[in-house]
């Protein structure tokens, strides 16, 4: 650009122009890998938050919470398990095992002592459907911390923005003036300049 761009302030803001795109740019660029970032890190709790909430639905179930159909159901799953029966089976042989050899094999104790047997290890399965259930929203804590973090740095992005738009705005808007500025200091020394002339030659 030549003197007269120079002169009436064209030339500073077609740079404005240039460094506010560049701004833009790099702006939005660093903005796009960040929320990749948070994206990522995000999906990241995805299979903890999906197995903590079917954990969390089927511990309800099991208490009855969402009626007998569903606690059936549920219950079944557990029973069907070959660990389980397994399991059961094991305990509930010990017991009786040691109720025999004292002769209490067909007592009422015996009876009592399968139900116990039964009762702790269900409660054990219900114990660890909540321990999973737990961690399932202790990972949807984490997650929703995450995309807080992602809205804040969304908000940040806004804000930057809107702040280098204003500035690139009134930057632009002081270029304005430059021309009739330059205009009037050339007529202001060129009127000093005249009336220095005239006086000398007085």
């Amino acid at each position: 650009m030549g003197f007269f761009s120079d002169f009436t302030g064209s030339s500073a803001r077609s740079d404005l122009k240039k460094a506010n795109k560049q701004a833009t740019a790099d702006l939005t660029s660093g903005y796009n890998a960040s929320q990749g970032y948070y994206d990522q890190a995000a999906s990241s709790y995805d299979p903890y938050v999906s197995t903590g909430t079917q954990a969390n639905q089927a511990y309800a179930d099991l208490l009855g919470l969402n009626g007998t159909d569903a606690r059936d159901t549920a219950q079944g799953v557990i029973t069907s398990d070959p660990l389980w029966s397994g399991k059961l089976g094991e305990d509930t042989n010990a017991v009786l095992k040691n109720l025999n050899a004292r002769g209490m094999g067909a007592s009422g104790a015996a009876a009592l002592a399968g139900q116990r047997v039964l009762a702790q290890d269900y409660g054990s399965v219900l114990d660890r459907y909540m321990n999973l259930g737990n961690q399932g929203l202790t990972a949807t804590g984490q997650k929703a911390g995450v995309l807080t973090g992602q809205g804040d740095n969304a908000y940040g992005f806004g804000a930057t923005k809107a702040n280098q738009d204003l500035g690139y705005g009134n930057a632009v808007a002081q270029t304005r003036n430059t021309g009739i500025n330059n205009v009037l200091a050339v007529l202001g020394t060129g009127a000093k300049a005249i009336g220095a002339y005239n006086g000398v030659k007085a």
